[in-house]
């Protein structure tokens, strides 16, 4: 605040319809601080010294000016040695002018000259949280910042593997609510696989997708160059396949087999290929139910099959397949962290397969991105049996 307006704020504390977020970003305070103010101003006939003395500056200050309207030469006094300088000065202003009334002023307590404290200690970065990446590529970040005598800020950020940084939204709350908030992203966002991560992890994630947008065209949200800017230098994003080396050849061949329980997951019902595709094979379905030309329904459910198949091969193109690859690294180190150690090893292991260039095919959790879009296409799951999984040398 370049120029304090203390009548302008004081009438806020009293106004019982301000809210106290208006108070809060008015004076550059936590809302709790804002609430506290408001109510000493109210009540500043029972106020107690200790109480405003503990006051931000700006509220101080605004409190200072209602304790000379009531006469409350001891507050005044013990406002008058408040560390920020317009608070002092108003206080001191204020016992000047009930001196002058003929009010009995006492005089402002000194200083005492202790010896310096020590230097407080950093106060810890708060953690930060992520959902888990979704069948699209896209996932929430949020990154929390403390802010000098004002709060936390939060990043909730909205990031794609395709797109780059799709939105950024900055807000300001005070500490408790940032704790309320959390514990809600926690219980309210367990359908999204929400979890802690590190908040280097969350920079890095942040920044790494709004390097995509150079090349994909997505439009930077306003202001996420200078909040980038602000954060410093991001660290550089790992890469999750570091933390899931190869499992020994027979359980790496199980737990690829076994990945399509990853579809029970809340986190990957909604994984599903691209609309456009299954529309396309929702069509050759139907023409192919309502063909005459098969002898029986065994030769009708195999040519099913056969265009659930065909339809597989040609979607998962090299560059498909190696960005599903990733997503499912990306799951498996989600999963990691909140605790799921089982199905983080079967999504690193179909992950895997793929890099190595076992087809899509025969990897479950890539196969049911199409199949279990028409689990009445054919029994027992809708395609041929894929055989024996075949794994390329390493």
């Amino acid at each position: 605040m370049t120029e304090l307006d203390l009548d302008w704020l004081l009438a806020l504390l009293r106004d019982p319809n301000s809210e106290s977020r208006q108070i809060a970003e008015a004076a550059g305070c936590p809302r709790e601080e804002a609430g506290r103010a408001s109510r000493l101003a109210i009540g500043i006939a029972r106020a107690r010294p200790e109480d405003v003395s503990t006051l931000p500056g700006p509220l101080a200050a605004a409190v200072a000016r209602a304790a000379v309207g009531a006469s409350r030469a001891d507050l005044l006094a013990a406002l008058a040695n408040h560390p920020f300088k317009e608070t002092a000065k108003e206080a001191k202003r204020g016992l000047h002018l009930l001196k002058a009334r003929g009010v009995q002023v006492p005089e402002p307590p000194r200083a005492p000259s202790l010896p310096a404290p020590p230097a407080a200690l950093p106060e810890p970065a708060p953690q930060a949280y992520a959902s888990a990446i979704d069948g699209h590529g896209e996932r929430a970040v949020w990154l929390p910042r403390i802010l000098a005598a004002r709060g936390i800020e939060i990043a909730q950020a909205v990031i794609s593997d395709e797109r780059g940084l799709v939105e950024l939204q900055i807000g300001v709350v005070g500490r408790k609510e940032w704790r309320v908030f959390a514990r809600g992203l926690v219980e309210r966002g367990a359908s999204m696989g929400v979890a802690e991560i590190a908040s280097g992890l969350a920079l890095a994630m942040i920044a790494s997708a709004r390097a995509v947008n150079e090349r994909s065209g997505q439009r930077i949200p306003s202001g996420a160059d200078h909040w980038l800017g602000q954060q410093g230098a991001a660290p550089a994003l790992p890469d999750p396949a570091a933390d899931f080396p190869p499992l020994p050849d027979e359980e790496e061949r199980e737990a690829v087999e076994e990945s399509g329980r990853l579809h029970d997951l809340p986190l990957l019902r909604g994984w599903l290929a691209d609309e456009q595709l299954l529309r396309g094979v929702a069509a050759t379905l139907d023409q192919i139910a309502a063909s005459p030309s098969f002898a029986d329904d065994g030769q009708r459910a195999s040519e099913m099959a056969r265009a659930i198949g065909d339809a597989l091969a040609t979607w998962f193109d090299a560059e498909r397949t190696g960005r599903f690859a990733v997503r499912l690294f990306e799951t498996a180190a989600h999963l990691a962290r909140s605790g799921d150690s089982t199905h983080a090893r079967l999504a690193a292991a179909a992950a895997r397969a793929l890099r190595r260039g076992v087809p899509p095919y025969q990897v479950p959790v890539a196969r049911l991105l199409i199949q279990k879009a028409f689990p009445a296409a054919a029994p027992g799951g809708g395609l041929p049996s894929p055989g024996p999984l075949i794994v390329p040398g390493r």
